[in-house]
């Protein structure tokens, strides 16, 4: 036994929150929940007492180890009421905002009081770490998801006072938090420069992902050989279009290729400003019914069953135009698959181009069917790929491993110091 794993076995366990968009895992697709959900349940076995406060579920109740963080729709408090109700009238998304702070306030308190709760940890979004962090006494660490500077402009945000003002409350945010976690250096030094902030008590933690047993992995023998998967959204952000895009190339290429789309439509925004649902988009794009009878449009997926759909393909792709840390190149590497990823974000952190998959230039169609015909006509470059994903995946992103390292960073950050709760919630 090392020298950190008996220091960790003698200290004493930690009681920590991690605040999730939605619970349980299977109800939501987003990927926070399957980094909170693997990172709790590898600190549950070792030792830790980890709460998930959710702030959406679906057909379930509250449990001790998740606690329910959706806002009453009406506050008790006549004072409260009013100012709500003036907030809604600014804009809907401010009202919501202030419920939501105010619940997650209240829950977190609780847990203070009957778990000893002694950290926090959530996402960046709309600043609210700065009321959190007001409101209790113990410290609140941001997770660095997707800071709304870099991904609000790709889900169409426009930049108007309502865009500003929700990325000057994440700068104030992360200026107050206690310390910062990060799913990809990239992101941690896109937001120092953009903000021109130092963010001196940050740390790039990759996120986890569920280990798939070799047995269980992707094989060529076992795979649908003209077979490509996409899992994700049809937005802009996502790259749908794109994968579409890049599909009908392939296709003209090879007769037998086939594509299967597994997300939701989102709506893609062109250039131009025009809106397209994923079947106009089609339509317009595989004019030629042979190719578009060879795509098969299979709607949002539950996570369960992704790994098998991931393992029928030849390939699987990933279009993002920007990416964090995206959950879907882990999943498709823990899985063994080969895949053809954006040279962009944190992607090239893990996936290095010709080992462990195939990087194309983000944004261009051409270039990623370039790289998907590149592996449908090279069975042998496959198995190469897909094994070494999977080997990779295994060492670098195991839940235990990664879990060990963010419960000794919270360990700092708790025993950097205790201090006084700084004032009160929303009112």
């Amino acid at each position: 036994m090392s020298d950190n794993d008996e220091r960790s076995r003698r200290e004493d366990p930690l009681s920590v929150a991690f605040v999730s968009p939605g619970w349980p895992p299977d109800a939501f697709a987003n990927g926070i929940i399957p980094y909170v959900a693997n990172i709790a349940d590898e600190m549950r076995l070792a030792g830790h007492r980890v709460t998930i406060v959710a702030e959406r579920t679906q057909a379930m109740g509250e449990s001790v180890d998740v606690r329910d963080a959706r806002p009453a729709r009406i506050s008790r408090n006549l004072a409260v009421r009013a100012v709500d109700s003036l907030a809604y009238r600014v804009s809907t998304e401010l009202g919501e905002h202030r419920q939501a702070t105010r619940a997650l306030i209240q829950v977190c308190r609780r847990l203070i009081a009957e778990r000893n709760l002694q950290l926090v940890e959530m996402e960046e979004s709309f600043g609210r770490v700065l009321w959190l962090q007001r409101a209790i006494s113990i410290p609140v660490v941001v997770r660095l998801h997707g800071p709304w500077f870099l991904n609000g402009p790709l889900r169409g945000a426009v930049d108007d006072e309502a865009f500003r003002r929700r990325v000057r409350l994440e700068k104030e945010a992360m200026l107050a938090a206690d310390a910062i976690t990060t799913p990809s250096l990239d992101v941690l030094e896109r937001t120092r420069a953009y903000y021109n902030l130092p963010l001196e008590r940050a740390k790039v933690i990759h996120p986890p992902t569920t280990m798939i047993p070799p047995e269980a992995r992707w094989r060529p023998e076992g795979c649908e050989p003209e077979t490509i998967v996409f899992v994700g959204r049809f937005d802009r952000h996502k790259g749908g279009d794109l994968v579409i895009d890049a599909f009908a190339e392939v296709a003209r290429r090879r007769p037998e290729a086939r594509l299967l789309f597994a997300g939701p439509d989102s709506g893609y925004q062109d250039d131009a400003g025009r809106a397209w649902t994923i079947e106009d988009y089609m339509r317009d794009r595989l004019s030629d019914p042979g190719i578009a009878s060879r795509v098969r449009w299979l709607g949002a997926q539950p996570s369960a069953s992704l790994p098998e759909l991931r393992k029928k393909g030849a390939v699987v792709v990933v279009g993002s135009r920007y990416d964090n840390f995206p959950v879907t190149v882990l999943e498709a590497m823990a899985v063994g698959a080969p895949l053809v990823a954006p040279l962009v974000g944190g992607i090239p952190e893990i996936v290095v181009d010709g080992v462990n998959g195939l990087l194309y230039k983000a944004g261009d169609a051409g270039d990623m069917a370039a790289k998907l015909l590149s592996v449908l006509e090279d069975r042998d470059l496959a198995a190469r790929l897909g094994s070494r994903a999977a080997l990779d995946c295994e060492r670098r992103h195991h839940p235990a491993t990664l879990a060990r390292e963010i419960a000794g960073f919270f360990r700092e950050v708790i025993q950097s110091r205790v201090r006084p709760g700084r004032g009160a919630p929303p009112r």
